[in-house]
C-alpha cells in the first residue's frame, strides 16, 4: 500500500475570540503563540525530523478567527498533547479552580482531560 499522508501538518482551531483563548492556552499550558496582525492568527510550531528523510519539518497549532472557519455542519475534535511532568500540570491546574478529571493509568500512559473556554476537549 502506497503511503500517502507524511505527517500531521498542522492543528487549526476556529475560535470566536481567538487571542483570549490563545492567551488562556498560554496562561494555563504554557504555549507560547506568536502573532499576525494581518488575520488575528495565533501560532506556534514543533519541530521534528522526517523518519525517512531526517530532513527537519514542523507541525503548526494555530488559533484562528471564526471568520475563517469552513463552514461545516458538524465538528468535533480532542486534542491530545504530549505534557512533561502530568502529575505537576494536573495540580496546577486544579489549583486554578479549572475543572480537569482525575489522571488515568492506561498500559500505554497517563491521561487527564479538560476543555478550554470554549469547549474544546483536551487531553494530557
Amino acid at each position: 500500500m502506497k503511503k500517502n499522508v507524511a505527517h500531521l501538518g498542522g492543528i487549526f482551531i476556529y475560535s470566536e475570540n481567538a487571542k483570549a483563548l490563545a492567551e488562556w492556552y498560554t496562561e494555563q499550558l504554557g504555549i507560547p503563540f506568536e502573532s499576525t496582525d494581518t488575520c488575528q492568527a495565533y501560532y506556534t510550531s514543533y519541530h521534528y525530523p522526517d523518519n525517512e528523510t531526517g530532513k527537519k519539518h514542523y507541525t503548526a497549532f494555530s488559533i484562528l478567527q471564526s471568520k475563517h472557519r469552513p463552514q461545516l455542519e458538524f465538528h468535533a475534535f480532542c486534542l491530545n498533547l504530549r505534557v512533561y511532568n502530568l502529575g505537576e500540570l494536573h495540580a496546577s491546574l486544579q489549583s486554578k479552580n479549572i475543572a480537569i478529571k482525575a489522571i488515568e493509568s492506561y498500559p500505554e500512559g497517563k491521561f487527564s482531560q479538560l476543555t478550554d473556554p470554549e469547549n474544546n476537549l483536551i487531553e494530557l
